[in-house]
C-alpha cells in the first residue's frame, strides 16, 4: 500500500501555527504520516503536532538518537515518555548498535521503530529481524540531504530499499520540492523536479512504499500533486489533430494493466470501441498510437524506440517533452493516467 506523507518540524516554535495548519490539511486530504525531528525543551510542539495525527489517523514518527534520548530522560529500554507524548514510531537516526535497535523494536508499548534505511549495516538486517518478536514493528526510512550534490543515487536507493522490502519492511524516502535548489531529497537526480513526478519515479521502483515531502511548508498544489502521485502515474500527451471521438477513450480513466516491452510501454484495459485506421506513420521515442484492431479493449502502445510504421497503429500524439524521462522509470502493473494536452 502506497503512503504519502509530510515533514513536520516540531521544535520551530515561532512556525507551530503554520506548521499545525499545514498538518490539517494534510489529514483532511487523506495524508497518512507525519515525521518531524524534536526537542526536549518544546514539548507543547510535540503535542499539537501528535494530537492531528491522531485526529486523522496519521502516522506520527520522530526523530531520534542516543542525545534525543537523554535530552526526554529515555534509553533504548526505557521509551515510555514517547508513549504518552502519542508518537507512533521513533526514527534511529544514527549512534545506536544493533542490539539496542533490537531492544527498542521489541517494547511492549506498540512503538514501531524505523530504520536508517541509508546508513544501517545491511549484513546485520537479518540477525535484527530474527530478534525482532514481531516484524509490524519496523519499518525503514531514508536520509535527506538539503546540500546539492550530497544526496544518494536512484540506483544506491533502491538497492538499498529491497533488502528492507524484500524482508517485508516498508520504506520512506524524501523527494524535494522544485521552488528550492537545496530541499530536502532522499536522491539527488530528484532535485528540481515537480513534486508528482519525483513521487512517480520512486514509487514505480517497486521497493519504495512511502513518500514524505521534504519541504515543512509546502504549497497547497504540491500536497495535491503527492496525492495525485499516490493514486497513478500522470503522462502528458500532445494531441495531434484530428482525433476522433473513439480514439478520444484513451483518455478515459487510469490504466491498471501496465507492461514494459523492450521497445513500448503497453497499456490496456476492457472497453468496446470501433477505432478505423488513421495517420499510420513512423513509430519514434515518444509515440503514442492506439490499435485499431481492438474491438474489445483499448490498448495504446507508447514506444522508445523508432520503428517502421505498421497499419495497425494509430499514432495520435507523443509524449510532453517535459515528461519524456518518466518513460524509464515506469514499471509493470503501476497505475498510469493520459492526461491530452492541445497543440497550440
Amino acid at each position: 500500500m502506497r503512503s504519502i506523507g509530510i515533514l513536520s518540524q516540531t521544535w520551530r516554535k515561532e512556525k507551530i501555527n503554520e506548521l499545525k495548519e499545514i498538518a490539517e490539511k494534510a489529514g483532511k486530504m487523506g495524508f497518512n504520516e507525519i515525521w518531524s525531528g524534536i526537542d526536549p525543551n518544546y514539548i507543547e510542539g510535540i503535542k499539537e503536532i501528535a494530537s492531528i495525527a491522531e485526529k486523522y489517523d496519521m502516522y506520527f514518527f520522530v526523530d531520534i538518537n542516543p542525545d534525543i534520548l537523554r535530552g526526554f530522560g529515555a534509553s533504548p529500554s526505557n521509551l515510555r515518555v514517547f508513549k504518552e507524548l502519542k508518537i507512533k514510531g521513533l526514527r534511529a537516526d544514527y549512534g545506536f548498535t544493533v542490539d539496542e535497535l533490537i531492544k527498542m523494536a521489541n517494547n511492549d508499548l506498540g512503538l514501531v521503530i524505523e530504520l536508517n534505511a541509508s546508513i544501517f549495516p545491511l549484513d546485520k538486517l537479518d540477525y535484527l529481524v530474527s530478534k525482532v518478536s514481531n516484524i509490524e514493528r519496523l519499518k525503514a526510512s531514508h536520509d535527506y540531504y538539503p546540500i546539492k550534490y550530497t544526496a544518494l543515487s536512484l540506483e544506491s536507493t533502491v538497492r538499498k530499499s529491497k533488502e528492507f522490502k524484500e524482508r517485508g519492511i516498508p520504506v520512506a524516502a524524501f523527494i524535494p520540492s522544485p521552488r528550492y535548489v537545496e530541499s530536502r531529497t532522499t536522491v539527488e537526480m530528484l532535485r528540481g523536479k515537480e513534486v508528482w513526478k519525483s513521487a512517480s519515479i520512486l514509487f514505480n521502483t517497486g521497493v519504495i512504499d512511502r513518500i514524505i515531502l521534504g519541504e515543512p511548508l509546502p504549497t497547497d498544489e504540491e500536497l495535491s500533486e503527492l496525492v495525485e502521485a499516490r493514486e497513478y502515474t500522470k503522462i502528458r500527451v500532445l494531441v495531434y489533430p484530428g482525433l476522433t471521438e473513439e480514439e478520444k477513450k484513451v483518455f478515459e480513466g487510469v490504466y491498471h494493466d501496465v507492461r514494459i516491452k523492450e521497445y513500448s510501454i503497453a497499456l490496456a484495459k476492457l472497453m468496446k470501441n470501433d477505432i478505423k485506421p488513421r495517420n499510420i506513420t513512423r513509430r519514434f521515442r515518444g509515440a503514442v498510437t492506439v490499435m485499431n484492431s481492438r474491438p474489445d479493449v483499448v490498448e495504446v502502445w507508447i514506444f522508445k524506440k523508432e520503428v517502421e510504421a505498421d497499419k495497425r497503429f494509430n499514432v495520435i500524439g507523443e509524449v510532453l517533452p517535459e515528461d519524456m524521462d518518466l518513460l524509464d522509470y515506469l514499471s509493470d502493473m503501476s497505475p498510469v493516467k493520459l492526461v491530452p494536452v492541445e497543440m497550440k
